[in-house]
């Protein structure tokens, strides 16, 4: 804001008219065309009743009310008046406009006196009619025109910041007609942009920042580039100026530090040259620069004071810096900034800041706004999204593939976050190595870039520059390696990128002052393994390829259910018409009422699944952050309800913050540890650990443990950190986990919390808790009475009868051989023949054994299911029901770690076409195919019992692990016992169309 510019905002009604043919491509259009169409500045065209209806409700994204591509003519009136709404020559003062509503025009199409007016200082040397005027247009996309009294004023387009417009010779004394030609349609091939693209942020069109004029000084401040130096406790800054300059003319600084102490700068101005670049400067915004006001520059450095207020993600301390330009005494223009005195740096593999290691605690922000379908320019939007980003430990945001609106970043610099900024780009122009990428596309994003580093200069929350979302090949591109260069010549006090997230380590010739891979997929790692319960792993065999910091890209992707009761929220242009197709699948199904309990299973099962995922994050010695996708649902793609809220920032209820900031606060007490399984009387060591990027330089103290079940403790005691220095991550030491040796099975609850004195003021708030789970040895009982062919179990079951299926006589066998209970891996004549005539069958169905099976993996699904069909598993988790298959088998009625080797990599069995069994252990599926799937069920079949499950036990290595060979023999004691009762039934016909069955000489 120049702070001495006569101003005024242009907003409120305007005249409007749509142009979707192009007829008026080349000039305004005469007012009469304009007929009784209006709008109001600011706002879309979507909200306010302009647009087509969409042909059809999108499946995979939310759709709009209304839409409309193509161009758009606002017209307005505005009066300068001579000699009224006077301000003394050099004030602050601003003029605002005295009517904001429409303009006042006679019958024949001319303006009367009346409508938006800016006065003229009384007596000001320069006049009315040698005044430049600057036009700023915040929130068009893409492209704007304007024209003053009927004279073309020139075009700017910019994805990223507003459209500055200069009109030189153009405002006149008295009524001057504003016609504005706004074009939202596609210009350049960059579609995916999520600027703009179906999925995020749409193809929105008006003027949603708002309009206004300004007169400028005829001597004035061009441009101020701010380069915070924490060290050294000052800021060195960069001023050009021109206009009607004069010898002697300077600049004064004045910097108001947060405790209201002042210090100032001043500096001549001398004559810059016009070819060389002042980093951090270039184009205020989209338009050409004032080139009235580029000739003369002034270099100040400002001290601060000995103890220097700094900036950081923790304590976000602002500056209050003016401007002035000044002559013998008197200010002749005046522009104000808001700096913080911080210096994010790389630092070998750390990032620090003002010295100080940090880690980014991440997330993506795609913008998504559900209401507008446009970024909005409400500070308060902003502010609230922080202040929730903060409640759950998140320092970082990533802005994927666009740049926010500058009440966005006056946010930011107040709640102390560190922003990623990146160009409206996501395509593949940059691949292969060898491709040149359009010329036009290129240029454009080179333009982007000045724009952006110049508009966001001062705002110290921008910290990293991307060029875009997954643009480099694996081996990079030489002209995204320009672009980083250009970037770091521009402004060197940020940290800069070629691509987010492609591209392969080690980076070879690619240009970065840091990287950032993903932690799911880049090689060696894998997406299915992303979160495991041997929490011995981490993520190093990534993170170590780069001598550079390494943050983890789009990091975990949990998805859990849908929650249809969002739809009510959605009150303004956008329809979440994804939801349609899932509620009709659902109601069609009859598992509409099942949707609560969907909900809260695969809730808690993402929840779990993330924080192991972040917790190996933080036991990365090598990793420098991560940025989570997401902290809110996607609502395009397919819709990916991966976040811990919803897309309009609420809770889903799933986590509390306080939880989530257990594993992702600035300091983080740690678990290592081989299984979360053990026998009972076993001891296993499990070693804590603390990830320190809190505020204490040092933190010294004691973790304090406690390992207990069921609310009695079983042990506890204290470890001592002594000398555990910020950016560290660092063993306290080792606790043994385990039980009695005749202890039932049972969940044992490791809780770790920080009891030291250390400096830290968070210190008090840091605890963390795991969970392990101890089974008893198991013998296996009655195993005379069992008959089997699984090869698994002939080191399993010792007693019990093992031949291949063709050996079973179902006449035989049960009456004279003792057997009640026949196992098998496979359905053959004889074992269904057993079965019917009143025999009791465990059947172990493998994939190859079933029809229409879905192959589930143990973690949720990646992203959603419309979008990546063919990920290993598309199913969201677990729902166990208290029965009594399953015996002593301790869980909570929902996925956790004890059950991850038995479901991982299994086949679920498809239960559509029988609607009267319910499930054991439920697997959940998408809700985009909302299976009724089983792991585990029974069925009462003719006069028999039958139990199937496909848990893991399909090798003698499944019953090594304590937990398979607990629960084994839980189904066991069951199929042998009186209680083995199922309610439901099953024909013959019901089977066979669900179970493949085999001719029993295949198997002799």
């Amino acid at each position: 804001m120049r702070m001495n510019d006569r101003q005024m905002r242009l907003d409120g009604e305007w005249r409007f008219l749509l142009d979707p043919d192009d007829r008026y491509a080349d000039a305004p259009p005469p007012y009469g065309a304009f007929g009784e169409g209006t709008i109001q500045v600011p706002g879309s065209w979507e909200e306010q009743g302009y647009g087509d209806e969409p042909p059809f409700g999108q499946i995979d994204t939310w759709t709009k009310v209304r839409e409309y591509e193509g161009a758009a003519w606002y017209r307005t009136t505005f009066l300068i008046r001579d000699g009224e709404e006077r301000a003394e020559a050099g004030s602050a003062k601003t003029i605002g406009a005295e009517g904001i509503g429409g303009s006042v025009v006679t019958a024949d199409g001319s303006a009367k006196a009346a409508g938006r007016s800016v006065g003229e200082p009384g007596g000001a040397a320069d006049g009315l009619s040698g005044a430049s005027w600057e036009l700023t247009i915040e929130g068009a996309r893409w492209t704007t025109e304007v024209w003053v009294n009927g004279a073309y004023a020139g075009r700017q387009d910019s994805l990223s910041a507003p459209h500055v417009h200069l009109l030189e010779g153009l405002v006149r004394e008295g009524a001057n007609e504003l016609a504005v030609r706004v074009d939202n349609r596609m210009r350049l091939p960059l579609a995916d942009s999520h600027i703009h693209t179906r999925h995020t942020a749409t193809a929105w069109g008006g003027i949603t920042g708002g309009v206004r004029l300004a007169r400028l000084a005829p001597a004035r401040i061009a441009a101020v580039a701010i380069a915070p130096d924490p060290a050294a406790g000052l800021f060195r800054c960069r001023v050009t100026a021109g206009g009607a300059l004069a010898a002697g003319d300077a600049v004064v600084a004045t910097f108001r530090a947060p405790d209201g102490g002042t210090f100032s700068a001043t500096a001549a101005l001398v004559p810059s040259d016009a070819a060389s670049a002042v980093p951090g400067e270039g184009d205020s915004a989209s338009g050409s620069r004032d080139s009235a006001a580029a000739g003369f520059l002034a270099e100040l450095i400002c001290a601060v004071g000995d103890v220097p207020a700094l900036w950081t993600d923790a304590r976000p301390q602002l500056y209050d810096a003016e401007f002035a330009l000044v002559r013998d005494g008197d200010t002749l223009d005046r522009t104000a900034r808001r700096p913080g005195l911080r210096r994010l740096a790389a630092d070998g593999k750390r990032l620090l800041l003002n010295g100080h290691p940090v880690w980014l605690r991440g997330y993506v922000d795609c913008c998504i706004f559900p209401l507008t379908g446009y970024p909005v320019w409400d500070k308060a939007h902003y502010e609230r999204q922080f202040r929730i980003a903060k409640s759950y430990g998140f320092n970082h945001v990533r802005l994927h593939g666009w740049t926010a609106p500058e009440p966005f970043w006056e946010a930011a610099d107040e709640a102390g976050m560190l922003v990623q900024a990146e160009l409206p780009h996501w395509s593949a122009h940059y691949q292969p190595r060898e491709a040149e990428p359009p010329a036009d596309v290129d240029a454009f994003l080179e333009a982007e870039l000045r724009r952006i580093y110049a508009q966001l200069n001062a705002h110290p929350s921008f910290v990293l520059f991307a060029m875009g979302n997954e643009l480099a090949p694996d081996n990079g591109h030489p002209r995204l390696n320009e672009l980083v260069r250009l970037a770091r010549e521009h402004d060197p006090t940020r940290l800069v990128t070629d691509n987010t997230g492609f591209g392969q380590l080690p980076e070879q010739d690619r240009e970065g002052d840091f990287f950032i891979p993903s932690f799911n997929w880049h090689a060696p790692l894998k997406t299915e393994e992303i979160a495991m319960p041997a929490t011995d792993r981490d993520f190093s065999a990534v993170a170590r390829l780069s001598a550079k910091p390494v943050i983890g890209h789009e990091h975990a992707q949990f998805a859990m259910y849908a929650r249809p009761e969002e739809k009510a929220k959605y009150t303004g242009v956008l329809r979440p018409t994804w939801l349609e197709t899932i509620e009709e699948t659902l109601a069609d199904k009859g598992l509409a009422s099942r949707v609560p309990a969907f909900i809260e299973a695969t809730g808690t099962h993402q929840a779990r699944a993330l924080k192991e995922a972040m917790e190996r994050a933080r036991r990365t010695p090598d990793a420098a952050g991560v940025q989570l996708l997401d902290i809110r649902d996607f609502p395009g793609q397919g819709h990916a309800t991966t976040g811990l809220l919803d897309a309009f920032w609420d809770s889903k209820g799933t986590i509390e913050p306080e939880r989530v900031l257990d594993f992702n606060g600035p300091t983080v007490l740690l678990m290592s540890c081989a299984t979360r399984t053990l026998f009972a009387g076993e001891r296993m060591s499990a070693r804590l650990s603390v990830s320190h990027y809190g505020e204490a330089p040092v933190l010294e103290g004691r973790v304090a443990w406690r390992l207990s079940s069921g609310g009695l403790t079983l042990a506890e005691g204290e470890l001592t950190v002594a000398g555990l220095n910020a950016g560290e991550v660092a063993e306290a030491g080792v606790v043994q986990v385990g039980c009695g040796a005749d202890s039932v099975a049972a969940e044992l609850v490791l809780e770790a919390r920080w009891a030291g004195l250390g400096a830290a003021a968070d210190a008090a708030e840091i605890r963390n808790a795991w969970s392990f789970w101890a089974f008893p040895r198991v013998a296996y009982g009655d195993t005379e009475a069992i008959w089997t062919s699984a090869p698994s179990l002939i080191s399993v079951l010792y007693g019990a009868i093992h031949e291949p299926n063709a050996r079973f006589d179902p006449r035989v066998y049960p009456a004279r051989r003792g057997v009640r209970l026949a196992i098998v891996e496979r359905l053959t004549t004889n074992v269904l023949q057993h079965l019917v005539a009143g025999g009791r069958v465990l059947l172990l169905a493998g994939e190859s054994e079933l029809y229409d099976a879905v192959m589930t993996k143990y973690l949720p699904v990646f992203w959603n299911y419309l979008m990546f069909s063919e990920q290993a598993g598309g199913t969201m988790g677990a729902i166990v029901r208290d029965h009594p298959a399953l015996g002593g088998f301790p869980h909570d009625g929902k996925s956790d770690w004890q059950w991850y080797h038995l479901l991982n990599g299994t086949p679920a069995i498809c239960l559509d076409a029988t609607p009267g069994i319910r499930p054991i252990l439920e697997i959940v599926d998408n809700f985009n195919r909302a299976k009724r799937l089983a792991a585990v069920f029974e069925a009462r079949v003719g006069n028999g019992r039958l139990l199937v499950s496909t848990l893991a036990w399909r090798t003698p290595a499944d019953f090594k692990r304590p937990e398979s060979a607990y629960l084994f023999g839980e189904l066991l004691d069951y199929a042998l016992g009186e209680r083995f009762e199922p309610e439901a039934a099953l024909t013959v016909g019901q089977l066979l169309g669900m179970v493949r069955l085999r001719g029993i000489h295949s198997f002799l």
